[in-house]
């Protein structure tokens, strides 16, 4: 392997390793949370709350990508600005985007199907969401390849929930 693959994999194994334990201990750590009645309104009322969460990371991203589009090498607004940190504003913003898209059907999927008990992976997966877009818009602004954990952090416990929804429908 490459060097930058390398770094890559690295970045991706520390982010399975801390989802993987967060998962293991969300009861734990969402033991401050209430959960809601055992009824579908109240569930998915439920995780609508927790989407404040990756809503308010594309909201961050949004902000500061139109502060930094005030810059002279900005100001034009063309598709691929000259300012890197611009550009890299708009990809995080695109790929949060996306990921809030993502993570929206899964949580109500996951607010509908999980056991009552279970219903505290919600509120862990939003800390992880809103950790792992940090780290993603941190460490790509700091150098490309930095974005692996990050990405691995917000992606994987929606991937999962796709996994177990699927699973589960179908058995």
């Amino acid at each position: 392997m490459r060097r930058k693959q390398l770094i890559l994999l690295l970045g991706a194994l520390l982010g399975v390793l801390l989802v993987a334990g967060v998962v293991l201990k969300a009861g734990v750590l969402a033991a401050h949370v209430s959960l809601p009645a055992d009824d579908a309104g109240d569930r998915l009322a439920f995780a609508v709350r927790w989407l404040l969460v990756p809503g308010l990371t594309l909201l961050a991203g949004i902000q500061v990508a139109a502060r930094r589009g005030f810059v002279p090498e900005a100001i034009d607004g063309t598709r691929t600005p000259a300012n890197h940190a611009l550009e890299i504003n708009l990809r995080y913003n695109q790929n949060t985007l996306e990921q809030v898209v993502l993570a929206a059907i899964a949580w109500a999927g996951l607010a509908l199907s999980l056991p009552h008990g279970a219903l505290a992976l919600i509120p862990a997966m939003a800390g992880l969401f809103a950790f792992g877009c940090a780290a993603f818009w941190i460490g790509y602004l700091i150098h490309p390849l930095g974005r692996a954990f990050g990405m691995v952090v917000t992606a994987l416990p929606t991937l999962g929930a796709y996994v177990w929804l699927i699973w589960r429908a179908f058995h």
